[in-house]
């Protein structure tokens, strides 16, 4: 397998069991609605996998799709039928990390659902041994990982400049802002002007076509990266673009969801945001940072409002690139008035220190009260 290391390959002779799966959908109620290109959002609906081995321990794993097909195909409904009828029906009492992939990849598509299988198994694994497939890796890792604040579409450019202010004074080492065709306010673009930090981006989460070239214009001559300016399949329209209108830096996201998609797009960005669970899973995550490491490609990791669980596995892995400016990683009190860990990440002047997400605990009646759907299902 092209871009995994060996001590990665032999990894996948990791035996595990299964006894059960519990599939869990939590509503954990958000500290603020959060406006983006896609809608409104006063809380986060997620699907966590919990994977309980024969021996007793227990992993979790967090499936980020949203609970509309409104970012990708998938949905949380949906995840679970595919969980339920493709994914558990062929997974045995006992087998191995690469046995449960081989199952996991006949399936096509719904990387979120299948990545979240793959988090949990890979955590039953680590309480077990106190190795996972990242520490089978082998890379060197930060004590500490940098981390950026994404910020949603402001009303006014009074409420973008304060909450600029605040995410300074609190340390993020990058300002993401959502935009969108109709986000075209001149006092916006002139907050950003005059914005003091080194590290600032956009994030159209697919939100222009190609009749919008002239208002992406305006964004892209600020010299700020630009996430996903068109939606996934029309990538060719960041050419276009540059051709037509100018110099541009931009950043792939949903457009890429494998290493095949990677190599076809290398040429046409700069930068890649990761979302582990986008793309796959652990195993994939790994193959496309290498892929990228050795074709210069800057790389970092993106989430996608995550629980605590899923936020501290994408830590996991943004702790292994060394050379990010920022991940978009926030600390859970950023976006939830509750979290279900123990002991939430935390963020100390624009950084997560690896202690805080490395080991993590469950509060157990924090999750049973966020608790909407729970389906057991017993190997």
């Amino acid at each position: 397998m092209k871009f995994v290391p060996s001590q990665v390959l032999a990894f996948l002779d990791t035996p595990i069991s299964l006894a059960k799966l519990e599939l869990v959908v939590l509503d954990v109620p958000q500290v603020q609605p959060f406006k983006s290109a896609i809608g409104v959002r006063n809380s986060r609906q997620a699907l966590v996998v919990c994977w309980h081995t024969l021996e007793g321990a227990v992993g979790y794993g967090e499936c980020s799709c949203r609970p509309d097909p409104f970012y990708s195909h998938e949905f949380v409904q949906g995840a679970l039928e595919v969980i339920k009828k493709f994914i558990f029906p062929q997974l045995k009492a006992k087998t191995t990390y690469g046995s449960v992939l081989r199952v996991l990849q006949k399936i096509r598509g719904w990387h979120f659902t299948k990545a979240a299988v793959e988090f949990a198994m890979n955590d039953a694994i680590r309480h077990t041994t106190g190795k996972g497939i990242l520490e089978a890796w082998g890379r060197p890792r930060l004590r500490k990982v940098p981390v950026g604040i994404s910020m949603g579409l402001f009303e006014e450019a009074t409420h973008m400049q304060t909450a600029i202010e605040a995410a300074i004074q609190e340390g993020y080492r990058r300002l993401k802002f959502k935009i969108n065709p109709a986000y075209t306010k001149p006092a916006f673009l002139e907050v950003l002007k005059n914005t003091q930090h080194p590290h600032l981006s956009f994030d159209a989460n697919g939100s222009f076509t190609e009749n919008d070239f002239e208002t992406l214009a305006s964004f892209a001559r600020l010299g700020y990266m630009i996430e996903q300016p068109f939606a996934p399949g029309n990538a060719y329209l960041q050419k276009r673009f540059q051709q037509e209108v100018g110099p541009a830096i931009f950043c792939l996201d949903e457009e890429v969801e494998s290493l095949g998609h990677l190599i076809e797009q290398k040429d046409n960005l700069a930068e890649l945001n990761i979302k582990p669970g986008r793309i796959g899973g652990l195993l994939a995550t790994i193959q496309m940072i290498n892929y990228c490491f050795d074709h210069s490609i800057k790389v970092w990791i993106g989430g996608m409002f995550e629980t605590g669980i899923g936020r501290s596995q994408n830590l996991q892995i943004a702790a292994f690139i060394t050379d990010a400016s920022a991940h978009d990683q926030s600390p859970s009190s950023r976006y939830f008035t509750k979290d279900v860990l123990q002991h939430p990440i935390e963020m100390e002047e624009g950084y997560i220190k690896t202690e805080n997400f490395v080991k993590i605990s469950i509060d157990t009646q924090t999750f049973k009260q966020l608790t909407i759907n729970k389906e057991v299902l017993k190997r």
